[in-house]
């Protein structure tokens, strides 16, 4: 297991070194770039706030007209990482924010080769883990830099291992931390109900010790009204969240409104990777059930539906939490010696997408 670890943090930081090296040692701003790609300035803005719009205006570095000058969007964000960050601004806000996004990240691929490892859905996790590391690419790019996706990986992963160990209390504490970090948190306790549901008829449990083995999971939603109380006692609105998030606009009545270029957050009629990326995660989560993964197909089920229904060209980081569900579902051919091999080789076309891709996506 130690060796594997070591592996996996060698190639990691092998890799990191070598991404955050160009900018630092080629690019004449060094890791601006890097600190300025979104969503990283709005969650170090958020932490140094702390949802206090006065000071988020005094204190704006923000140059965008997506903006809102009432900085009711700022709820929109949920508290963890913004905590986190603060807690390490000693060392400056920037500089806190990349260093979480890293352990987070490390984390999320140490904690997904466990799972893997521990629950053997796969015969070559190592592998299968490496991958990870670089696809699919915008991953490679959330990944290092600031983003909560990882922070909100790493808590779903460790949740979904000792949920499938029955070890219920420690999956409803990872699961409140995943809640802390993104409103799809709220997600996993839907998930955690439907599959209590399943067992309930399917293997004819006893109704009252389903209910009290599964009462710990009441944490997730106890947080996110904990969370809705902070934002009450630091914005004077329960509610703010809501406001905030469709100041964005993202989400649609109508299905597939990512293929509707012109409109509001769809900045393209180049679409197709988002109809290969319905397809892919949608079998995978086909693969998952035909296998028997129960918790696993109602997790990418559960994630995978709003998606239909988001106006957003970036659905391939909408879909993040849903791409170590197809890791798993395609791993006999993920965990291949040559398509490992493939990427590794292709790796500085990966970075090159970043480095472009990360020039114009950003905040300042």
């Amino acid at each position: 297991m130690f060796k594997a670890w070591t592996i996996i943090a060698t190639v990691y930081l092998g890799l990191t070194f070598i991404f955050y090296g160009y900018y630092y040692f080629v690019k004449p701003t060094k890791l601006e770039d890097v600190y300025k790609s979104w969503d990283g300035p709005s969650y170090t803005l958020t932490a140094l706030s702390l949802y206090d719009p006065q000071i988020a205006h005094d204190n704006n570095y923000i140059l965008s007209v997506n903006i809102k000058p009432a900085w009711n969007w700022l709820p929109a964000h949920f508290p963890l990482y913004p905590w986190l960050i603060r807690a390490f601004s000693g060392i400056g806000y920037f500089q806190a924010m990349l260093l979480l996004s890293q352990f987070f990240s490390l984390s999320t691929f140490i904690a997904f080769y466990e799972l893997v490892r521990r629950l053997k859905f796969s015969k070559s996790p190592l592998p299968l883990t490496l991958l990870m590391m670089l696809l699919p690419p915008r991953w490679f790019i959330v990944s290092h830099i600031g983003a909560t996706e990882q922070v909100f990986l790493f808590f779903m992963l460790l949740m979904l291992l000792f949920w499938h160990q029955k070890k219920h209390l420690s999956a409803a504490i990872f699961g409140s931390l995943a809640q802390l970090a993104r409103p799809q948190g709220i997600l996993l306790f839907a998930v955690v109900g439907l599959f209590a549901l399943y067992e309930l008829v399917s293997h004819k449990s006893k109704l009252i010790p389903l209910l009290r083995s599964y009462l710990p999971y009441l944490l997730i939603p106890a947080t996110l009204l904990g969370i809705f109380t902070y934002f009450y006692f630091q914005t004077g609105d329960f509610w703010a969240f809501f406001p905030a998030i469709k100041l964005f606009q993202h989400s649609q009545l109508l299905p597939f409104r990512v293929f509707s270029y012109p409109a509001p957050n769809v900045e393209t009629f180049w679409q197709e990777i988002n109809a290969v990326n319905y397809v892919v995660y949608l079998a995978s989560i086909f693969v998952l059930f035909r296998r028997r993964y129960i918790q696993l197909g109602l997790l990418g089920l559960i994630f995978f539906l709003p998606l239909i229904f988001l106006r957003h060209s970036d659905i391939s980081r909408y879909a993040i939490p849903l791409m170590p569900l197809a890791f798993i579902a395609f791993e006999d051919l993920l965990s291949r010696k040559e398509f490992v091999v493939a990427a590794y080789l292709m790796s500085p076309a990966i970075m090159a997408y970043a480095v472009n891709f990360m020039t114009f996506n950003r905040a300042l």
